[in-house]
């Protein structure tokens, strides 16, 4: 029998600060990887491959990333991820034509879903927080990552408000993005491993830690589904999350972006604040799906939040003008996210403690292949069917993931909430 690790603060901490260095990073990189990518001649379908092959290439690191981290410790998987993010850099610094943007896809850290390993890194550690503050923890790394999105999708603006041409604020954004790939290495030299977790023991709570599927299902009303080993849950709930992270990818920010250039003319300024007041609305959003959780279950309020969100993304194509469908877009950001930090909570709930690593890795694996398939699909209906089809074709996906996972799962409640 080997002890439990329990994430500490400090190992919190770290966590955060490196996830925020990336989504601050990927927060303003979004914008101007579809500016430069239209400078240097690709359209829609390319942008949409590029995108796609970037998630696939991602999702092949996440494994061996994950393994790494086992192996090895988190930091060293750490350490590589930001390398990869810096070298990322530098292959756009070099562009000169659509083949460099190629070959940064290659790294798995091109926008909108770049370096997501990172996140898949954090969550698997994060997961071994204490259950009565697991929920609090992924909150904060929500609230973390989002924050820090907002602010470099705000700072995405920056270069113009010191009088830089559109290129030199380019190639100066580009730089700080090498940057902040180093600084993920070396914040991640402080990351304290837990190393594998095997084994249980009882913890004080003892009531995860003896996390027997039949004996909980007891505890839930046994319902038959807790019979079944968690595995298969995590199996279900990581092509659940494919389809839904199809939905998002055919309008990935990337797409979003391309269109709000296409249809309003957009510039970098106004992307900027657009996806900065978009990126506020989903920070502040986080807490209030805490709370929300608390009263109608982790998973209720990951369902009931997204549906609506769903349904303003449809609309956003019959928007007459520039204004309506940022209001459009702002209250979507303001439901869109509330799933996240619910999400990620209930599924470390309904598996064993030395599974959830993996639970955490599968899950990101799912939401990666589907991120991967939706933007090739998006950017082919953009060039070649219509400009409103992505948004329609997204909503319906989402809104069938959101059924479907409320049909699998609602009887089956997390430990916390059958005790």
């Amino acid at each position: 029998m080997s002890s439990k690790f329990v994430i500490t603060w400090r190992g919190q901490t770290s966590l955060f600060v490196t996830e925020g260095i990336r989504s601050f990073a990927m927060g303003y990189f979004a914008i101007i990887f579809v500016v430069l990518a239209q400078t240097r001649g690709l359209n829609a379908l390319g942008l949409g491959t590029v995108t796609g092959i970037s998630v696939a290439i991602g999702i092949i690191i996440t494994h061996y990333l994950t393994l790494a981290g086992s192996r090895y410790g988190a930091r060293a998987a750490f350490v590589i991820a930001g390398g990869l993010m810096a070298a990322t850099g530098l292959l756009m610094l070099l562009a000169r034509s659509v083949t460099f943007l190629y070959i940064g896809a290659l790294l798995g850290f091109l926008p909108p879903n770049g370096g997501m390993f990172i996140g898949a890194l954090a969550e698997g550690v994060l997961a071994q927080t204490h259950p009565d503050q697991r929920t609090k923890v992924f909150v904060k790394s929500g609230l973390t990552v989002t924050v820090m999105g907002a602010l470099g999708a705000l700072f995405a603006s920056f270069p113009a408000s010191i009088g830089l041409t559109e290129p030199d604020g380019l190639r100066l954004l580009t730089w700080v993005f090498v940057a902040l790939g180093i600084a993920i290495s070396v914040v991640g030299l402080t990351v304290i491993d837990s190393g594998p977790i095997t084994g249980s023991t009882k913890s004080s709570s003892e009531v995860e830690d003896s996390i027997d599927l039949e004996s909980s299902g007891k505890a839930a009303g046994s319902h038959p589904d807790w019979e079944v080993r968690s595995t298969r849950a995590i199996n279900r709930l990581a092509l659940l999350f494919v389809l839904d992270s199809a939905g998002s990818g055919v309008v990935a920010s990337t797409l979003m972006i391309y269109w709000l250039r296409y249809r309003f003319h957009f510039s970098v300024v106004s992307l900027s604040l657009l996806f900065f007041g978009m990126e506020i609305l989903s920070a502040i959003s986080f807490p209030l799906a805490e709370r929300i959780s608390r009263r109608i279950g982790l998973l209720n309020t990951a369902v009931f939040t997204h549906i609506p969100s769903s349904l303003f993304l449809v609309a956003v194509p019959f928007a007459p003008a520039a204004p309506v469908a940022s209001l459009l877009l702002l209250l979507r950001s303001a439901l869109v996210e509330m799933d996240v930090p619910t999400r990620k909570s209930y599924i470390a709930s309904i598996v064993r403690p030395e599974e959830r690593r993996e639970a955490a890795a599968r899950t990101s694996m799912g939401r990666q292949a589907g991120r991967a398939i939706g933007p090739a699909i998006g950017g082919f209906v953009l060039s070649n069917v219509s400009a409103t089809a992505p948004f329609l074709i997204a909503g319906v996906l989402k809104v069938f993931y959101d059924l479907l996972l409320w049909r699998s799962f609602r009887k089956v409640r997390s430990i916390e909430e059958s005790v």
